[in-house]
């Protein structure tokens, strides 16, 4: 179940980061950006059923 559907309507103004810390890497964080919610929203979800990746983040960040 999405809990942060879209409207249809995307926000110029917002960009959405997924970021995560990668298994056996020490603590490395990576992080990926998104202009659509959809699409991050649904990597996100897919991020935190990885076992390569956990303490998955979700954020709402001013657009670049």
């Amino acid at each position: 179940m999405r809990h942060e559907p879209s409207s249809g309507y995307e926000d110029a103004t917002l960009n959405y980061r997924v970021a995560w810390t990668i298994m056996d890497s020490g603590g490395q964080r990576d992080e990926r950006i998104f202009t659509s919610r959809d699409q991050g929203w649904d990597f996100y979800q897919d991020m935190q059923k990885s076992r390569h990746a956990y303490k998955v983040t979700w954020e709402h960040i001013p657009a670049q």
